[in-house]
């Protein structure tokens, strides 16, 4: 029968602890560093959706806003409307000679009759 030395298997074991216990600490230190918290997670979505709500109204402005062909109506409508305010100065003017001649005429031939 041979004779185990329980010395030298004790510090066979201990060493192979000692560098199992290494790696693991090793693997816990690399998966960690690396790895995201759940509140780190939680918070970027909680910032994204706020960023999708955002283009989300945004959007909704954008498509109200007048197009290419609306600003031409506009403008359209604008110069009809310019013109008719044209013509009504001008009619307006005239008005206000006609007005003019007939109250010179009233004050100047008001005493002749």
């Amino acid at each position: 029968m041979e004779v185990i030395n329980w010395a030298a298997a004790k510090l066979f074991f201990d060493i192979l602890q000692a560098l199992i216990l290494a790696g693991v600490s090793i693997y816990v230190w690399w998966t960690n560093r690396t790895r995201a918290t759940g509140t780190a997670i939680t918070t970027a979505n909680v910032r994204i959706d706020d960023v999708e709500k955002r283009m989300v109204n945004l959007e909704h402005q954008v498509e109200r806003l007048p197009d290419h062909e609306d600003i031409e109506k506009l403008q359209e409508q604008m110069t009809k409307t310019n013109l008719l305010l044209a013509e009504i100065s001008a009619g307006q003017k005239a008005m206000a000679n006609q007005v003019n001649r007939m109250d010179d005429y009233l004050m100047n031939h008001r005493g002749t009759k």
